[in-house]
């Protein structure tokens, strides 16, 4: 695992229930209280190999160290949410070591000890051919997806490492599809095999009123010897069938059922295929997109597929709006919202409940305008809050199906500061974004924050702005817009004081001040829009070096101007 290249097609999940049952056979010392955890990268520490090569692009929360007792301080004080499993030498007796004991004191929930019974290589050998086999296998469920294969491939492909008999069942209690690879283990399964539908006694288990995302559990009894595990599936919150296990060859565990969780989001795409030809309606690919929210990591094929699929280009720029209305506790307005919905940004969107939330992605292809906040905001006000009353977080435009997860999680920070916003609005006595919460309005208060920044959405928030389309055209064509922007706002847009310094005529200052305004469609008397510019112009000086700041500049020798006032 350490040689091969990181990608987001190339990574595997191995959660930390997983990895407890792959070391059922070694004798466990230590183990955290929490096991909510889940691995994508192994690296191998020993005092024979102390270099491991973990790249950039893997998160510290989802690194796994392998090393023996004398490395596991060092690479947990160096990798602050880094997880270690750590082998205890046969010569300590089955006991944990001292030093070892205040590491593990130290760092409680982060990291496990375990009775070393082979030679280290060879422990990180097998390790590693379990992750490889792990990501074999997800590899194979996604190209199942890409290639728009059956749900019998999808429960082949799954049995061959869970090694256990596997159905799914309709709402109408029919067999749709099983496992062939696996006989069915006794005659409950055979019954249903040989019938096409679950027995009676099933059916009076009423696994279809179980909550979305509910483990059903039935342990061996008079129906069967054997346990069984079972997952309502839902399409959009409404009830589609239940996808079923008989644990006969490996036992139910809870990393079994971390795998079962891997094969149920795999099957979901399929099974919304199969309901979208069954009932003939143009809905919205909402498992593709929830696999997007949930930053999963997917194959280029997949995300190519699923792009056609939902009908959209990958250079379209995107906007997210979060209707703060749930589906499941208000399901008349949540319906009426979602029809409203249908028509902003002039029906280029695709709507659809996630968790709590009502959302609505708007889409369009590479533009200066069309995703505008002033257009959003007229179009919600109009459209969802006055009518509806139901408020809505806004994210910024951005690039990249797969940054939808950034974009919502600036939706919801968007609302979560929402009476904050109010009161800054209420004292600017501003109200034209009323009841329409953007991210802009909120990013100042996160970066003013405490709190440590994540660098992927940092990124994210600066990633398509206004500045970066000016500077790049500036940079082609030989003009000076940004300057002439930055001094604009500088000046407080005091355009006669701008003509002063740029040796221009004050009209063609407000010409192009107005030009540039008009092509984004925004607004320099919103204080809001003011201020987002000087924070993009921050970033942009800060990451420009100064050199590169100085040639664009180059021109403008004179000192600032003396005083402020409007155009």
């Amino acid at each position: 695992m350490d040689f091969a290249p990181a990608s987001g097609a190339n990574l595997p999940s191995v959660t930390m229930n997983m990895l407890i049952d792959f070391l059922s056979q070694n004798e466990t010392l230590y183990q955290p209280p929490s096991a909510r955890r889940s691995f994508h990268w192994l690296a191998a520490v020993s005092h024979e190999n102390v270099s491991c090569a973990v790249p950039a692009n893997i998160a510290d929360a989802h690194l796994l160290f392998v090393c023996s007792e004398g490395e596991a301080a060092s690479l947990l004080q160096e990798k602050p949410t880094a997880f270690a499993l750590v082998l205890v030498s046969e010569e300590h007796g089955g006991q944990i070591p001292p030093p070892l004991r205040e590491t593990v004191e130290r760092f409680p929930d982060r990291i496990m000890c375990v009775r070393q019974q082979d030679r280290f290589s060879y422990f990180v050998f097998q390790l590693q051919s379990y992750f490889t086999q792990l990501l074999i296998w997800e590899n194979e469920l996604d190209r199942i997806v890409a290639r728009r294969g059956t749900l019998n491939d999808m429960l082949n492909t799954a049995a061959l490492l869970m090694r256990n008999f596997v159905f799914i069942s309709d709402s109408n209690f029919s067999v749709i599809a099983r496992s062939t690879a696996l006989e069915p283990p006794d005659d409950l399964h055979r019954h249903i095999v040989e019938t096409g539908c679950l027995t009676p006694q099933m059916i009076e288990e009423k696994r279809q009123r179980l909550p979305e995302k509910v483990y059903y559990i039935k342990p061996p009894s008079a129906l069967t010897p054997y346990a069984r595990l079972s997952r309502p599936l839902y399409i959009n919150h409404i009830y589609f069938g239940s996808l079923s296990m008989s644990c006969h060859a490996t036992p139910l565990t809870e990393g079994l059922k971390d795998l079962f969780g891997i094969l149920v989001r795999h099957i979901m795409p399929l099974c919304e295929m199969q309901w979208r030809t069954q009932v003939k309606l143009n809905v919205p690919h909402y498992f593709f997109f929830a696999k997007m929210l949930e930053h999963a990591p997917v194959t280029d094929e997949y995300l190519h597929s699923q792009m056609e699929l939902a009908g959209l280009e990958e250079n379209m720029e995107f906007k997210l709006i979060v209707m703060d209305v749930d589906g499941g506790t208000e399901p008349e307005r949540a319906s009426a919202a979602l029809r409203a919905a249908l028509h902003i940004n002039q029906g280029n969107v695709s709507c659809f409940p996630y968790q709590n939330v009502t959302l609505v992605l708007c889409h369009t292809p590479p533009s200066d305008n069309r995703l505008s906040h002033i257009k959003t905001i007229k179009d919600l006000r109009e459209r969802i809050y006055e009518p509806l009353g139901i408020a809505s977080g806004v994210s910024e435009v951005f690039t990249g199906i797969t940054n939808l997860d950034l974009a919502y999680r600036q939706t919801k920070m968007a609302l979560g500061l929402r009476r904050t916003i109010e009161r800054e609005q209420f004292a600017s006595d501003q109200d034209e974004s009323k009841g329409i919460y953007l991210f802009g309005d909120a990013l100042l208060y996160y970066l003013v924050d405490p709190s440590d920044k994540d660098e992927r959405f940092m990124r994210f928030c600066f990633q398509h702005t206004i500045l970066k389309k000016l500077y790049e055209e500036d940079q082609q064509n030989g003009t000076n817009c940004l300057v002439l922007f930055w001094f604009y706002l500088y000046y407080g847009r005091n355009a006669t004081a701008v003509a002063q310094k740029l040796h221009m005529h004050r009209n063609t200052v407000l010409y192009h001040i107005e030009k540039i305004q008009k092509r984004f469609d925004f607004d320099l008397s919103w204080r809001a829009a003011r201020d987002r510019m000087m924070l993009d112009f921050k970033v942009f000086f800060l990451t420009m070096s100064h050199e590169s700041v100085e040639k664009i500049f180059a021109d403008i020798q004179d000192e600032p101007a003396e005083g402020a006032g409007g155009e």
